[in-house]
C-alpha cells in the first residue's frame, strides 16, 4: 500500500487509466455480458433435461467472471476500490465450483442463499461506485445506481422465497446470469471515456 499524497491528482490518474483502457475494458464487458445472457436463456429454456450441459457453462461463466472481477479490483486505484468486487471475485468462482463438482440435490438450498447474497452484494458494489463516480464529478453514474437497485431488489426477493426458490433453481440460475448479464451489457455499452 502506497502512503497517502494529498498533492496527487487521484482523479486525473484515474482518468488516465480508466482512458487508456476503455475499448478493451468495453469489449470484453460487452462479450461477458453476452455470455451470461445466453447462458441464462439456454438455462431457462429446458433447465432440467439439459441441466448436465448448462451445469458445465454456467460453471465456466461464473469463475471466469469472478477471475475478471478479481482482476478489475487489483487494477481499480485504490481510492476507487470497492471490497464488494473482490468479495464478488471470490464467491462467483465458489458458486461456479459448487455447481460443477456437487451433485444438484446438495447445492440446492445453497445455492439459493449464496445467490441472494450475491445479487445483494453486487447491487451494493454498483451503487456504491456509482455514488463514488459523482463525487468526483463523472458522467454515468444513472446507469450503475439502476442497475445496483435491480440486483438488490432481486436478491432480498430470493432471500425471503427460498423455498420456492429451491423448487425452481433452474429458473433462478436463469435469472441470476439474466438479470447479471443484462446489468453488464448496459454497463458495458455505456462505456465512454472521460473528459475533464
Amino acid at each position: 500500500m502506497e502512503r497517502y499524497d494529498s498533492n496527487f491528482d487521484h482523479v486525473g490518474d484515474f482518468v488516465e487509466r480508466w482512458n487508456a483502457s476503455v475499448r478493451r475494458t468495453r469489449l470484453w464487458t460487452i462479450v461477458l455480458g453476452v455470455l451470461l445472457v445466453v447462458a441464462g436463456i439456454c438455462s431457462a429454456a429446458d433447465p432440467y433435461s439439459i441441466y448436465a450441459t448448462i451445469q458445465i457453462f454456467v460453471s465456466v461463466a461464473l469463475i471466469v467472471g469472478g477471475a475478471a472481477q478479481a482482476l478489475s479490483y487489483a487494477a481499480t486505484p485504490e481510492l476507487f476500490r470497492s471490497p464488494s468486487t473482490l468479495i464478488m471475485g471470490v464467491l462467483n468462482p465458489l458458486l461456479g465450483l459448487m455447481l460443477l463438482v456437487l451433485p444438484t440435490y446438495l447445492t440446492a438450498s445453497t445455492m439459493v442463499f449464496l445467490l441472494s447474497f450475491l445479487f445483494i452484494i453486487a447491487g451494493a458494489e454498483r451503487i456504491t461506485f456509482a455514488r463514488r463516480m459523482r463525487y468526483f464529478q463523472m458522467g454515468g453514474s444513472g446507469v450503475s445506481t439502476a442497475t445496483g437497485v435491480i440486483n438488490i431488489i432481486v436478491g432480498v426477493a430470493f432471500l425471503l422465497m427460498p423455498l420456492f426458490s429451491s423448487l425452481v433453481l433452474g429458473y433462478l440460475m436463469a435469472g441470476y446470469l439474466i438479470v447479471g448479464g443484462v446489468c453488464i451489457l448496459v454497463e458495458g455499452i455505456s462505456m465512454k471515456p472521460i473528459r475533464r
